[in-house]
């Protein structure tokens, strides 16, 4: 009896360990030289330019089980002082442009973040208000492939 339980046992393990994804989690690091930093300027209805840094930043995309679940972090330093910005993805599309966009948000903040390829920035767009986002990072990724951890 035990021997026939213990079979049932390990034959039932087997089968729900082949129905597993194969892939769990991805993390994806992209490295930044440069960015610029946008901020709405109601009075001209437009973005102005705030700063021009060229100083490092890391860009985490963790993506658990979907590509619209997991979080991003994004590291920076600014005139020697690091700061960062984290939060939960919520969702993710990619646009007509194959863009990719990942929403995200934290405990009291919303962001959007948006690879381009193409270009090879991503654009970080926080602090909204009713109708947009009012400021905005724009990271120039160096020439190098992102490093994905697993």
């Amino acid at each position: 009896m035990k021997n026939l339980l213990g079979f049932f046992l390990l034959l039932t393990s087997l089968v729900s360990a082949q129905n597993m994804p194969l892939k769990v989690n991805e993390q994806t690091r992209f490295v930044s030289d440069s960015r610029l930093f946008y901020v709405w300027n109601e009075s001209k209805d437009a973005y102005d330019l705030k700063d021009t840094e060229f100083e490092y930043s890391i860009v985490d995309i963790r993506e658990i089980n979907t590509r619209s679940n997991g979080y991003i972090a994004i590291s920076l330093t600014d005139d020697g002082k690091t700061r960062l910005y984290h939060g939960s993805i919520v969702s993710f599309n990619v646009d007509e442009e194959g863009n990719s966009v990942w929403v995200m948000r934290s405990k009291n903040a919303r962001g959007k973040l948006m690879l381009n390829p193409k270009k090879k920035t991503i654009t970080y767009s926080y602090e909204s208000n009713e109708q947009r986002y009012v400021k905005i990072f724009v990271f120039n990724l160096q020439l190098e492939e992102p490093v994905n951890e697993q």
